[in-house]
């Protein structure tokens, strides 16, 4: 496996080469800093001479790994001109569940006068009568510590002959976030596991910013807080789990995670009686929408890949149901292996693979560019239209079927003439789409299959920011718990509710949670809970 590239901005760079001067004329040792950034520079540029070597990059990927370029794929991006007309209006996409997120209505203050009544004579004029007219308004937007330390002081009584205590009670508002002997109430943990599980900040960032807001919290406070979060909200997660069993499509990927106390692991490999030993720590991503085109979110992390995991939710699903819809990319390890399936392949996966490659057939790549674009302009009228799926596939037998048959001829015609080198960059492009031609187009052929992989891989942003900041995860146990409270804010956050208020009655009612965890689904709960 190939070192991965280590981003040193061009600043940085010429600091560290300015202090390595300076230790060499002066004859000093470096910092240990200084030593691991030398290190990951030497690696990089190991890298990079080996898989030029291999030619197993291109200068634009190149430029991408070491952050010389941005990553975006768009038309307009990678060939440097503006985006061509279409023909067809594109309209703002909205979500397709169709439902949008409730705000948090603001807290109203009435402020009367209190020198001038209704009826008065004017103070100005001392001629006409005041009276009511459209009141004056405020929007203020205040800040404060995320969380509030309170110290309820509860009078108490005692009886100097039997000794009986009379202990003054709590206010409902203080109970409500808590019991009476919780130091942490139920809004202050939601807030814990959102900011650490969706906006990505490590238990230790918390603890930091804490203290510098005046509230000392420790990261392992936190760290029991969260974990007290998981315990209320797991048996939603366990129903939602099983839900998905059921689902008629699924987006299906995964990334790369890391766990330290991960232990390798002897697994039979797929599709196959070989038994094999694992290392590698991915977190697998599944978006399953059910038959009332509910999504339901569901993440993994441990040793195996996203085609475990959906194997092992398709272990639960019903034998009445039919064959599910699976969109993911061309990986092998991505396919299930317990029950049939009918699985496409991801299209921008495919135009990847030109877009990497268009600096050195920029002419090719923009006739097949511009071709594959018109498809996604196909689905968006799709959308916007609200075509049934019938309507949908009908439309795309029509518009979009000749394209992808256009594009997989030109290439063809390409290798069979040899005016494209069948190893080069484009060659791989061209075979790639090829080779995997059925399974990209079978939006054109089967109802209701998608046409790219992009929502699920949008989804695991979420999992990579949290990567990115924490780094890693301790323990399976820990990682479990992450995937669990991840989950549900994701599927609740599709649902379009209020995840923190959502979080806290989950807590609070966590006995009747446990009974009927159904009447607690993201939906019902955004039912049972909407404004009328």
């Amino acid at each position: 496996m190939s070192k991965p590239f280590t981003d040193i901005d061009g600043k940085a760079l010429e600091a560290l080469i300015e202090r390595v001067n300076e230790a060499k004329e002066n004859n000093l040792a470096l910092s240990p800093e200084d030593y691991q950034l030398l290190l990951d520079a030497l690696l990089t540029l190991a890298t990079t001479q080996t898989r030029l070597a291999n030619h197993d990059v291109t200068v634009h990927k190149l430029r991408k790994l070491l952050g010389i370029e941005k990553s975006s794929e768009k038309l307009g991006s990678v060939l440097k001109q503006t985006k061509a007309s279409s023909g067809k209006k594109n309209k703002k996409r909205s979500n397709d569940n169709g439902e949008g997120f409730t705000p948090v209505k603001p807290t109203i203050i009435v402020h009367g006068l209190v020198d001038v009544n209704k009826g008065d004579t004017c103070v100005e004029c001392l001629t006409g009568k005041v009276y009511k007219t459209e009141p004056g308004s405020l929007l203020r937007i205040t800040g404060q510590s995320p969380f509030k330390p309170e110290q309820h002081v509860m009078e108490r009584l005692r009886c100097n002959t039997c000794g009986a205590y009379f202990t003054a009670p709590l206010p409902d508002d203080v109970l409500t976030d808590g019991l009476s002997t919780q130091k942490y109430g139920y809004s202050a943990r939601s807030l814990m596991a959102i900011y650490k599980y969706f906006a990505g900040l490590p238990f230790y960032r918390q603890s930091s910013i804490q203290k510098l807001l005046g509230v000392k919290i420790t990261a392992s406070t936190v760290f029991d807080q969260v974990e007290l979060v998981c315990n209320a909200i797991y048996p939603v997660y366990q129903l939602l789990f099983n839900l998905a069993a059921d689902g008629k499509h699924y987006y299906l990927d995964d990334t790369t995670n890391r766990i330290l106390d991960a232990k390798s692991v002897i697994k039979k490999a797929r599709n196959s009686e070989k038994v094999i030993t694992r290392t590698g720590v991915y977190t697998s991503g599944v978006i399953a929408t059910l038959a009332d085109n509910r999504h339901i979110v569901l993440f993994e992390t441990n040793i195996g890949h996203a085609g475990e995991f959906i194997d092992s939710i398709l272990h639960k699903r019903s034998q009445s149901c039919t064959k599910p819809l699976i969109m993911s990319d061309a990986l092998a390890s991505n396919r299930p292996t317990v029950r049939e399936a009918i699985t496409s392949l991801c299209n921008s996966h495919a135009r990847r693979q030109f877009v990497d490659v268009i600096n050195h057939f920029p002419i090719e790549v923009e006739h097949v560019l511009k071709r594959y674009g018109e498809i996604w302009v196909n689905d968006d009228y799709t959308k916007e239209e609200k075509l049934t799926p019938s309507a949908r596939l009908a439309y795309h037998q029509t518009h979009s079927a000749p394209i992808m048959e256009a594009i997989k001829l030109w290439g063809e015609t390409h290798l069979a003439n040899e005016t494209v080198e069948e190893n080069s960059g484009l060659g791989k492009a061209i075979r790639y789409f090829i080779k995997h031609y059925v399974g990209l187009s079978y939006f054109c052929s089967t109802e209701g299959v998608k046409i790219d992989n992009n929502r699920i891989e949008a989804m695991l942003k979420i999992v990579v920011r949290d990567r990115k900041n924490a780094m890693f995860h301790k323990t399976l146990l820990g990682a479990t718990i992450g995937d669990v409270i991840t989950s549900v804010i994701a599927t609740a956050s599709e649902a379009g509710i209020n995840v923190f208020d959502y979080f806290t009655t989950l807590q609070r009612e966590k006995e009747q949670v446990k009974k009927t965890p159904e009447d607690y689904l993201p939906w019902n709960y955004l039912a049972k809970n909407s404004i009328t």
